[in-house]
């Protein structure tokens, strides 16, 4: 299938998903590849929002009392941690959207067409190939496929088999998992976006500093991508700002889960030695170790995609020297000019102001989740030998 027509297919099922959780109430019209406000839309997502809000307590009581018997009173609690967050997750993020629906209807519009633009006019295939590759790894292979494998195996590998209870507890929690993995997509498409944007406007610039001499026009065609790189610039900040609250409670519900699920496992791993681990028992850890595989991939992408993004865009300064250089004269002084603007911008991803989205961010992560996870696992040990 060709690249465009596989990521706007994946683009749909992602919108037409949110639409239905009450999450994203703008209309897509595929024909203009435009986005519109719809009061029909916002209608359904209120009232699937106070649906949920109404509805869901009960719910949520009625599957923490089903799990609650099986685990130690540690583990229960984080259980019902994750019951609590889940409820008002979905309850925040479902009010942000529609609050912001129309600021982000004209990001979003503006952000796809700039991208239309610009595959149109330079035809840079291969920055489209890889966005649908990664849209395809990432909705298809890790979103589906091995959230879906990582439930089955919970049941499939149980000693007894499962009641009609058990799966609609693991119903209710994969659905609810999975759309905190499609509000993950919507930040990490506008990101890619970008990304595609940025990385055609360098391919541009270089090939600017690699022509033998200045042609005609050259100097308000270097002005112009410039200007489209600064466009886009803008409109990353102004996406990351609609987004910021939904992005700052997913990066604490995967920190947690991660540490949830790391401990679980040690957890797990200390019952089976006391019963006699044997070799028939380590195809039980397929499902902690896919789940975990899981939120190890999803809070990966959530900060190396931005980070890769500040990296396109800083990319930018020694094509920029290098092409004034490359001509000289006034192509030299505009460069000049341009290197002055470009360097007074903050190009990195930032949450809030708080920390910045990049690698140095994972080290961190890696080493926070590892203290708290030792002090789940001391306290274990302390209370329950």
């Amino acid at each position: 299938m060709h690249a465009s027509r596989c990521s706007e297919l994946l683009e749909r099922f992602l919108w037409l998903l949110l639409l239905a959780c009450g999450s994203f109430s703008l209309k897509f019209d595929p024909s203009r590849q435009q986005f519109s406000c719809s009061r029909k839309h916002a209608l359904y997502c209120v009232a699937v929002t106070v649906v949920f809000a109404i509805g869901t307590p009960a719910a949520m009581v009625t599957i923490y009392h089903h799990v609650d018997g099986t685990y130690v009173p540690i583990a229960s609690f984080l259980i019902a941690v994750q019951l609590c967050f889940m409820y008002l997750f979905m309850i925040i993020v479902n009010v942000t959207m529609l609050v912001n629906a129309r600021k982000l209807c004209y990001t979003l519009n503006a952000l796809f067409a700039l991208r239309s633009t610009v595959l149109r006019e330079w035809n840079y295939s291969r920055p489209q190939r890889q966005y649908a590759k990664f849209l395809f790894f990432k909705v298809i292979f890790v979103d589906m496929a091995l959230l879906t494998f990582s439930m089955l195996t919970f049941y499939t590998l149980q000693e007894r088999g499962p009641t009609g209870g058990d799966l609609a507890v693991g119903l209710a929690f994969f659905s609810f998992r999975y759309l905190m993995t499609a509000l993950v997509n919507v930040y990490l498409v506008g990101l890619k976006v970008g990304i595609l944007i940025q990385g055609s406007i360098n391919r541009k610039l270089a090939s600017f500093a690699r022509a033998a001499e200045a042609t005609k026009g050259i100097e308000s065609m270097w002005r112009q991508v410039y200007l489209l790189h600064c466009k886009n610039t803008a409109l990353e900040k102004q996406f990351m700002s609609i987004i910021n609250l939904p992005v700052l409670l997913l990066n604490c519900w995967y920190f947690f889960m991660i540490v949830v699920s790391a401990y679980y496992m040690y957890t797990a791993t200390i019952e089976e030695l006391k019963l006699g681990l044997g070799v028939e028992d380590i195809v039980k850890y397929v499902n902690p170790v896919t789940f975990f595989l899981y939120l190890i991939i999803q809070l990966y992408y959530m900060v190396s995609i931005p980070a890769l993004l500040t990296e396109r865009s800083k990319q930018m300064l020694p094509i920029l020297g290098s092409t004034g250089q490359r001509h000289g004269g006034r192509m030299e002084r505009l460069g000049e000019l341009i290197t002055l603007d470009y360097i007074q911008t903050d190009y990195s991803v930032n949450n809030y102001g708080m920390y910045e989205l990049n690698r140095a961010l994972l080290f961190g992560i890696i080493a926070t989740v590892t203290s708290y996870v030792i002090i789940l696992v001391q306290f274990h040990i302390q209370e329950y030998g």
